[in-house]
């Protein structure tokens, strides 16, 4: 069993958490959950409660307004519309969702996605090109959505051609904002500052709400109805589940479930997700077929899907990213296992703190998952590249609070390209230049981490017992979700808990009874574990209620463990 480090979230939050048993009478397990995720008090009542009424006013945002006064003239004028997306799912939802706000009160909409090989990403003059002669050569307003904010050539080239141009986005702005009619970012202005872990689709469904309530008068579709967009594009994307985040999710999951949307009925089917449909069913098997289609070249197969007016549509749709995402599988385990071979196979492997793989022609819609499996292993940041004639192409994925951004911008000038989250990074550079890249990146990274960073670790929010891990808990516990980044499973650590007996189960895993030092019992399960009885042992786990043949037992999940230390 590898030794990784365990780390309590809620530690110097003890206050927080003792605040919410006394004022709001409050669990000790859930005060602690609470705390950990930096929740107090004062929160409480929203953290619980929040409805879809407590979603901020969209007019919040600067410039809106201009906006979608100009997106109605377009509909009263004729004019066409043209939503320029991107080629992930949160680029690809946000694309559906404005198209049917839009198409639903009357407008003349055109949406365009940029091909990942062809066009590149983002909104750029040659994007704007493709997608202008896709409609036909005529356009009044075009709307970017998860894209846009660093795109001011573009912009420019769409005002020279008198097209009105609105960005939507959620990545951060370079100095030079696009000379655009309105921003709607926001990561740009001050006044929405608590709205900055929105996604794409997130600010796309900020644009839609002022759209819907400046022309309320006479606006048609209930903007409920496109929430599964939002639960789908928000949860891909990794960003927070927290504030409006937290509600735009909990109730685009109930109209996931419903599968109101044929497209979204047949992928569900296609990817065998069980009926109780969870943000981690987005996560694992949801997203990455929507995402298949943009990683191995045309989106347009997803938004199709995303739009299908029918079954039989649906179906054939869904099936084709079926194909798509077991051909990305195929490529990504035959890229990652060469890449591994050469990576281990450096003789400095054991002492990097970074990893870097290059191949020839690697398929470079697989490579960003390689090197964020690499990052996740190895608990490394890695970058994988993919050499295409001269020019060498990757991407990068980063590990704990380690700013991938901010190390790149240090080895900018052997970069031709380079940009993204902190997490996750694109870059371009001369094949030449890799092995002197691979060195800066290096000795950058060494500059901000420690060895001790590249333990792996276990992070859990608080200590409890067997006791703390209640009815009266778990009568909270449906109303902690949804569950996902930032916002995820409750993980407890428990002391001196004791294999009390076990059942049998496929080899390497154990499933039993536990019990603790106050003689409090719970059902337990442990995958790819063995974990011996008569044995005090410390384990960090997440409290769940197991269902079985329609008989409800509370267990827990054995995350990691450890010999108990009485003095610890």
């Amino acid at each position: 069993m590898d030794s990784k480090l365990w780390k309590c979230a809620s530690d110097g939050k003890e206050h927080i958490a003792e605040q919410l048993i006394r004022t709001k009478s409050l669990p000790n397990a859930v005060a602690l959950y609470l705390a950990a995720k930096g929740i107090e008090p004062k929160d409480v009542d929203m953290y619980f409660n929040a409805t879809f009424s407590d979603l901020s006013d969209p007019f919040r945002f600067p410039g809106i307004d201009l906006a979608v006064e100009r997106l109605w003239k377009a509909i009263r004028d004729r004019e066409q519309i043209l939503i320029h997306g991107d080629y992930d799912t949160d680029g690809i939802t946000a694309t559906a969702l404005l198209a049917w706000v839009l198409e639903k009160n009357g407008g003349i909409v055109s949406s365009f996605l940029p091909h990942r090989f062809d066009d590149g990403y983002g909104f750029t003059p040659d994007s704007l090109q493709k997608a202008l002669d896709g409609c036909g050569g005529s356009c009044g307003v075009l709307v970017t959505v998860d894209c846009g904010i660093n795109s001011a050539e573009a912009v420019a080239t769409a005002r020279a051609k008198n097209i009105d141009v609105i960005i939507t986005d959620h990545h951060d702005p370079a100095e030079d904002l696009p000379d655009a009619i309105a921003i709607i970012n926001p990561k740009v202005h001050t006044e929405v500052a608590d709205l900055r872990n929105l996604s794409g689709v997130g600010v796309a469904f900020k644009l839609a709400h002022a759209f819907v309530l400046y022309g309320c008068a006479h606006n048609e579709g209930d903007l409920h109805d496109v929430l599964d967009y939002v639960a789908l594009g928000t949860i891909a994307d990794i960003v927070p589940i927290l504030g409006e985040n937290r509600i735009l999710v909990k109730y685009g999951m109930e109209i996931l479930k419903k599968q109101i949307r044929p497209g979204v009925r047949a992928l569900i089917e296609v990817a065998r997700v069980p009926a109780k449909l969870q943000p981690s069913d987005i996560t694992f098997k949801l997203a990455p077929r929507i995402n298949a289609a943009g990683r191995l070249g045309n989106a347009i197969t997803a938004l199709q899907l995303m739009t299908a007016k029918n079954i039989v549509d649906a179906y054939r749709y869904a099936d084709m990213l079926e194909g798509f995402n077991q051909k990305r599988q195929t490529k990504e385990q035959e890229i990652f296992n060469e890449a591994k071979r050469q990576v281990e196979s450096d003789p400095n492997f054991s002492s990097s703190m970074t990893i870097l793989a290059a191949g020839d022609a690697w398929h470079q819609g697989v490579i960003g998952i390689v090197a964020s499996r690499f990052a996740r292993d190895y608990n490394r940041p890695a970058i994988v590249l993919t050499i295409q004639g001269d020019e060498a192409h990757g991407s990068g994925r980063s590990i704990g609070g380690l700013n991938m951004i901010q190390i790149l911008s240090k080895c900018s000038h052997l970069l031709t390209r380079f940009g993204g989250h902190p997490m996750a990074v694109g870059l371009g550079l001369h094949k030449d230049k890799i092995a002197e890249f691979q060195k800066e990146f290096e000795a950058h990274v060494r500059e901000e981490l420690q060895p001790k960073d590249l333990i792996s670790s276990v992070s859990y929010d608080g200590l409890v017992n067997i006791g703390d891990l209640d009815d009266e808990f778990f009568q909270y516990y449906e109303y902690l979700g949804p569950f996902g980044h930032s916002n995820a499973h409750p993980v407890f650590r428990l002391n001196q808990v004791e294999v009390v007996r076990t059942y049998p189960i496929k080899p390497g895993h154990t499933k039993g009874l536990m019990r603790d030092i106050y003689g409090n019992t719970c059902d337990f399960i442990a995958f790819n574990m063995t974990i011996e009885p008569r044995v005090k042992w410390d384990v960090v786990a997440t409290p769940q209620i197991n269902e079985y043949y329609g008989e409800k037992r509370r267990q827990l999940q054995i995350v990691d463990f450890r010999p108990s230390n009485p003095y610890e």
